[in-house]
């Protein structure tokens, strides 16, 4: 049998308390409460009400108080509050709803119609979760759809340049830590997580002849080779998913130079999206760390040296310098994603 619906019953009067008791108790599971402290204390615990029964005058926190306080809150904003009072002036009641009740009782009690009026009230309440929980299911079911598909598009990339199938799956554990350690929000870190992967995803129009060349490409094939960027960009265009939007400013811009020195646009600074900035570091970090037919494999220190200090070809002045100094703090966890995450 499903638990009971909770209601808060909010009354500084025991006389008052006992009348919604009685008329209640048969039906929900009550709880009590005799000034407004004790009030959102209760809203906020864990078994937190359906409902609140919230008398106005109160002494120490009055009724109006208490229900600002409970909707400046996402933990209790959503629950549904019932003015029981016996303060009977328009404006009074007009106050009450402009705070985000959803009715309002005056006293004396008629018991049948607050009876009916609490029970409609409760209804709604358990529809509206109802609802919600729906839509909840639906929203995970199409992110999951989402994931899927960027799942394939990673892995079409991946067969098309084995060499660098352990990149692509690197990038997403890279870019989720610099995302983190910049004080990104959760959601925000689990996209680019699941986004940074298609990052070259446009080398899948880039010819064989180019793209697996065993040696140094000469300056023709590297023309050839940078256009891979605008290429993925373009199949990655004009999506809905949330994912795929941010792997159209990743794969379009990841080589876009915070000096504007990259390619394929010349941006520079914050003109280059944080998606594309970020990527940029991380996809340098693997890249020097990972043997190539035309180089070998770089360690660690020799890695970082060159990100952060320069070499020539590569340079500090290359990446944001607030991301730069994320990365500093995380070559740690870099290495290791590098040691673990092996063909």
């Amino acid at each position: 049998m499903a638990d009971k619906q909770r209601i808060l019953i909010v009354d500084d009067t025991p006389s008052n308390i006992r009348v919604l008791h009685d008329l209640l108790k048969d039906k929900y599971r009550i709880s009590i409460a005799t000034n407004g402290f004790d009030a959102l204390e209760l809203a906020r615990a864990s078994n937190r009400p359906d409902l609140i029964l919230l008398d106005i005058m109160m002494p120490g926190m009055d009724g109006y108080e208490v229900c600002r306080q409970l909707k400046r809150s996402k933990k209790t904003r959503e629950i549904p509050i019932l003015f029981v009072t016996a303060k009977t002036e328009v404006e009074d009641e007009k106050k009450g709803l402009d705070l985000g009740a959803v009715d309002y009782i005056t006293k004396p009690i008629s018991l049948p119609i607050a009876f009916a009026r609490i029970r409609n009230h409760m209804s709604l309440h358990l529809h509206q979760e109802h609802l919600e929980e729906m839509v909840g299911q639906r929203t995970r079911k199409i992110r999951q759809g989402y994931i899927e598909t960027v799942d394939r598009l990673t892995l079409a990339a991946e067969y098309k340049d084995e060499d660098t199938g352990a990149h692509i799956r690197r990038i997403g554990y890279y870019t989720r830590e610099l995302a983190g350690r910049l004080g990104l929000d959760s959601e925000f870190c689990d996209s680019i997580f699941h986004a940074s992967p298609m990052h070259d995803i446009g080398k899948v129009a880039i010819p064989d002849a180019v793209l697996l060349k065993r040696g140094p490409l000469n300056a023709d094939e590297w023309e050839i080779m940078k256009i891979h960027a605008e290429i993925g960009a373009k199949i990655l265009a004009g999506s809905e998913s949330p994912f795929l939007r941010m792997a159209f400013d990743i794969a379009g811009c990841h080589h876009e130079r915070w000096d504007g020195k990259g390619y394929p646009g010349g941006l520079q600074g914050e003109e280059i999206p944080l998606t594309a900035r970020i990527m940029n570091i991380t996809d340098q970090y693997d890249a020097l760390r990972s043997k190539r037919p035309y180089k070998p494999a770089l360690d660690q220190h020799k890695t970082v040296a060159i990100i952060t200090e320069g070499d020539g070809r590569t340079m500090p002045a290359h990446f944001d310098p607030e991301i730069l100094a994320a990365f500093k703090k995380a070559v740690g966890t870099f290495a290791d994603i590098f040691a673990t995450h092996q063909d």
